[in-house]
């Protein structure tokens, strides 16, 4: 249908969007079809036109469209409080990277990743901020069929910051790095164990250790935002802060984002504690347990709030 092909072609286009008329070149439909089609999509709230020069529409997805907020989130359960804290368009990303970037890039006005990934960006680009700590805990070790000391995790996470922390307590030898939980899942046939967050954890059935119970507690997530946006809507980021911090959590909602079953979001919520608080002595340690030493100037220059 013509209908799907005009949404997975915007999808592709995420931010950037795309000419209409590059969109009836694309397809190869009639002019007629594509700006019928194109109306009742924009009627429906799926998708934003926007005049550029000339006559010429620009065309978005509406969750990618300048027009709305944009919040940027991993597939995880710490978000919960989060998604259920108002009407913002979130954007689930593979990975923490490729967020943190689109939110240094400002393609994205808030995003809420590690804390560790946030504050190497942070502290190497200069333009986010940390503005509060999203979720502690939430995520450990699930053990796999080989005793080879090799661990799978993620890159710049709270879970290799807590593989490091605790190598000697698991046996860590190696890591295997891996940019999707579906690549985590695929590694457990080829390694003693891979490092995974909720509701991921949840739900395998397999032998298994929550971090929390080797390192203690620690900050999983932190919610930044794009240090231009923040200059010229100060009040719109404190507004965000607070409403994740006094959230109920929107169960039916949460599961629809994530799209995750709504049982299985349910039961990961307990290995969280939601928005705690954390101050640049406590970061300083934590960042220290797992092998990463950044000055105390540096680390102030990153958070807004603390």
């Amino acid at each position: 249908m013509l209908e799907e092909e005009i949404l997975r072609v915007l999808e592709e286009r995420r931010f950037e969007g795309i000419l209409q008329s590059d969109l009836v070149r694309l397809l190869k439909a009639s002019k007629s079809r594509v700006s019928e089609v194109l109306r009742v999509l924009e009627k429906n709230g799926l998708i934003v036109r926007e005049r550029e020069a000339g006559k010429n529409l620009r065309i978005w997805l509406a969750e990618y469209s300048a027009r709305r907020v944009k919040v940027g989130i991993l597939r995880a359960s710490e978000y919960a409080k989060l998604i259920s804290a108002g009407e913002y368009s979130f954007i689930v990303y593979g990975n923490a990277i490729d967020l943190t970037r689109d939110l240094a890039l400002g393609k994205i006005e808030f995003g809420a990743s590690p804390l560790v990934t946030q504050i190497m960006f942070g502290v190497m680009m200069k333009n986010i901020k940390i503005v509060g700590v999203v979720a502690e805990n939430g995520s450990g070790v699930v053990f796999g069929d080989e005793k080879n000391g090799v661990f799978a995790t993620t890159e710049m996470s709270a879970m290799e910051m807590n593989l490091r922390a605790t190598r000697e307590k698991l046996g860590v030898r190696s890591f295997r790095y891996c940019d999707s939980p579906e690549c985590l899942l695929s590694s457990l046939e080829g390694v003693e164990g891979i490092a995974i967050w909720e509701p991921y954890f949840t739900q395998i059935e397999r032998e298994k250790l929550p971090f929390s119970e080797i390192v203690g507690d620690f900050p999983c997530c932190t919610l930044a935002v794009n240090a231009g946006f923040l200059r010229e809507n100060e009040g719109e980021v404190e507004n965000l802060v607070r409403g994740m911090s006094r959230a109920s959590v929107d169960l039916n909602k949460v599961s629809r984002v994530l799209d995750f079953d709504r049982q299985v979001v349910e039961r990961s919520l307990s290995s969280y504690r939601f928005a705690p608080s954390y101050t640049i002595e406590e970061v300083e340690r934590y960042l220290k347990r797992g092998g990463v030493e950044i000055s105390r100037e540096s680390l102030s220059g990153v958070f807004e709030y603390l």
